[in-house]
């Protein structure tokens, strides 16, 4: 599928994305909802995944500190769609974030968002891409102006039962999700296949959480899997340029210390409606959808995954007559995750000002409470646009979370 509608090349990449935008500004505040606090998790920043871990036989490095957020890198990856890459402070005795450590040479953007995996016995690494550099194979080129969304397999690194928490997510430019799932039908291509349990999901370059600090009252979570478990990696990939680009993925799993695990986290992935059509030129709010919530627990983080006509992605906890907004993300290319913990601080949203924004601190879940969420589409296309992996011609209104302790079921969840 050829990409014919190119505006604004330099904002899809981060270039123009915040130049009128107004910062967020520090009002003070501590934990527990909606306060207005300094912001330490910035919009589009924090990790894909949860909470930190360490490494079996011994945690990975010291987990003390705050969390941080993380600008955009920089460098020569102007006109490719989502650089991907978040240059992490590193916070007080976390670990570093890393970038170029595998002095390769490829001839495509992005050779310096490979990493090496983590010691033996600490944890694996999943690399979807070219073995051989020099004789790359065609599977993993995406010609210019393309898109492709694509299923590959593996075999995961771990030889015994682990538990695993920290991850860290590496993505070439042009990438717009991975979605990794452990146990399902090994995936034949195209879009078809990938089953099973969902154990990482990511749209940026970014380790999650940053530095792998683990808040307090997650010490004792951990998300199983088996020895050498089957594989499958949804990849997204778009290439918004004139010359081919490379498609390719590190993430590495950092195992936890087994004899701390005590709770175990689950993603949740919801869709809402995969029915909806918007015409051209027409504005329409895709929702509200809902899930109902089951088991008392809490959220890590939360994700609104959107296409390029989305304009707003708003999500609420109902619980009686009370309905908090608990995110809110108005920037489609440089996509918003927001952790919910003791030692994250999150900005205040402000529609009217365009900033990003939601809940600061634990964000508790009951039985009977609901989930919400709904997205703002207005279709920029001359034909109508409906549900699909087309980042300029369809659209999406998908819910990804991770929980501890609850599920929500119901409405349009797959």
């Amino acid at each position: 599928m050829k990409i014919t509608w190119l505006a604004c090349i330099a904002f899809i990449a981060g270039a123009c994305s915040t130049a009128s935008e107004p910062e967020p500004q520090p009002a003070g505040g501590t934990t527990g909802g909606m306060s207005a606090a300094p912001v330490d998790n910035a919009a589009g920043q924090g990790g894909m995944g949860g909470v930190g871990g360490g490494g079996t036989g011994g945690d990975a490095p010291p987990v003390s500190g705050t969390t941080g957020g993380a600008p955009p890198v920089g460098g020569s990856d102007a006109g490719v769609v989502n650089p991907m890459g978040m240059e992490e402070p590193t916070p007080d005795g976390g670990i570093p974030y890393a970038m170029d450590e595998c002095d390769i040479n490829s001839g495509y953007p992005g050779d310096e968002y490979c990493i090496l995996p983590p010691p033996v016995g600490e944890g694996f690494q999943l690399h979807i891409g070219p073995d051989d550099y020099d004789n790359i194979d065609p599977q993993y080129i995406l010609a210019a102006e393309d898109e492709s969304t694509d299923n590959f397999t593996d075999i995961s690194g771990n030889t015994e039962n682990i538990h695993f928490l920290f991850r860290q997510f590496r993505m070439r430019p042009g990438s717009h999700h991975m979605i990794v799932t452990a146990g399902g039908t090994p995936g034949t291509g195209g879009n078809e296949g990938f089953g099973g349990r969902r154990i990482a999901t990511a749209n940026l370059s970014q380790d999650s959480p940053p530095g792998g600090i683990i808040a307090p009252e997650n010490e004792g979570v951990g998300i199983p899997l088996a020895p050498s478990s089957s594989l499958n990696v949804s990849l997204h990939t778009v290439n918004i340029t004139e010359q081919p680009i490379l498609r390719e993925i590190w993430v590495n799993f950092w195992y936890r210390d087994p004899s701390k695990v005590t709770e175990e986290a689950t993603q949740l992935f919801q869709t809402g409606d995969v029915t909806f059509s918007v015409g051209p030129g027409e504005t329409q709010i895709l929702g509200p959808y809902s899930c109902n919530v089951n088991g008392g627990g809490r959220m890590l983080w939360f994700y609104g995954h959107r296409h390029a006509n989305n304009t707003r992605f708003s999500a609420w906890r109902v619980r009686g007559g009370q309905r908090d907004l608990f995110y809110e993300g108005l920037h489609w290319e440089e996509p918003l995750l927001l952790e919910y913990n003791t030692l994250t601080t999150n900005p205040l949203p402000d529609r009217a000002k365009r900033i990003e924004g939601g809940w600061t601190g634990v964000l508790d879940l009951a039985p009977g409470d609901k989930l919400e969420w709904e997205c703002d589409v207005t279709n920029n296309n001359p034909a109508p646009i409906t549900f699909s992996n087309e980042t300029y011609t369809g659209e999406m209104c998908i819910m990804d979370a991770e929980l501890v302790g609850s599920t929500c079921t119901g409405g349009f969840g797959i």
